[in-house]
């Protein structure tokens, strides 16, 4: 009788565990900035495979619009992307994906060298 019960409760107790939540991060190489919010990277998926000229837009940085002083803003956060993406030797990328933009796109959040790319560009003024 025990054997039995212990055979019926088993696999319940396998389910009891959550599993784990995605990881997505990746080794990256910088191809260029498209404005002051989105990025081209070659994204190492593992395994030998790679995804060529992704498009990215940077997590919590907002959206750019068409006024004057933000065009001028947008160009100054492409500079200072351009910048701190080039000359860097290591590149992680954290991606998200959201759903509910029309097409879908892809969040990212970057580090260049250990430096946080997204909080250096949220310093700007």
């Amino acid at each position: 009788m025990r054997l039995l019960l212990c055979l019926l409760l088993f696999p319940l107790l396998l389910k009891a565990e959550d599993p784990p939540a995605p990881n997505y991060v990746f080794w990256a190489e910088f191809v260029r900035v498209v404005d002051g919010n989105t990025v081209a990277m070659d994204i190492d998926l593992g395994f030998g495979v790679w995804t060529h000229n992704q498009s990215l837009t940077l997590l919590e940085t907002g959206e750019s619009t068409l006024t004057e002083p933000e065009k001028q803003k947008s160009q100054e956060r492409a500079s200072k992307l351009r910048e701190l993406l080039t000359e860097s030797t290591e590149i992680i990328v954290r991606t998200v994906k959201d759903k509910n933009a029309k097409p879908p796109r892809y969040l990212a959040e970057i580090w260049a060298d250990g430096t946080c790319i997204n909080r250096e560009l949220a310093e700007i003024p």
